[in-house]
């Protein structure tokens, strides 16, 4: 029987720690569960610059929502300058590394609708409070340009 020596302790402990950190750097995807308003929207240029302004809710007393939920659907609730309630189910979410990939619903026509029809988004930040997605443009978009969205965990 062979001894255990200080070497193959040090490869242990070194695999240890690479499986525990890959399990504590992705957040996801129970911080993304839930309803988050829109607060901010732009566009990030090929220079990595972005232009972000503030999003501006038709409606004066209810925020436009997206919504995660644990069984993989994506919903989106907004409303227009009459206060008028709409829902669209955008279709379901896969977390794939650091991006969230779409399976649009084809239900709905993305008119009107806060939330473009776009497939893949890179998720820059996400925390307890705070989301950042930017679409990852396809081979369509030769603009250079690419949306970004930031929102606030919704507290009802």
């Amino acid at each position: 029987m062979k001894t255990f020596n200080f070497k193959n302790l040090l490869v242990l402990i070194c695999f240890s720690f690479i499986v525990l950190g890959c399990t504590i750097q992705q957040p996801l995807p129970n911080s993304l569960y839930g309803e988050w308003t829109f607060i901010k929207t732009g566009i990030r240029i090929d220079s990595g610059n972005e232009r972000l302004h503030d999003y501006i809710t038709p409606c004066y007393k209810e925020n436009d929502r997206i919504h995660f939920s644990s069984d993989k659907k994506m919903t989106l609730r907004w409303y227009d300058p009459n206060c008028g309630f709409h829902y669209n189910a955008i279709g379901s979410y896969s977390i794939v590394g650091n991006s969230i990939m779409l399976e649009l619903s084809g239900d709905d026509p993305y008119q009107n609708n806060p939330f473009p029809p776009v497939t893949e988004f890179r998720i820059i930040y996400i925390n307890d409070t705070t989301l950042k997605l930017e679409e990852i443009p396809d081979e369509n978009n030769t603009s250079g340009e690419a949306l970004v969205f930031v929102f606030l965990k919704y507290d009802a």
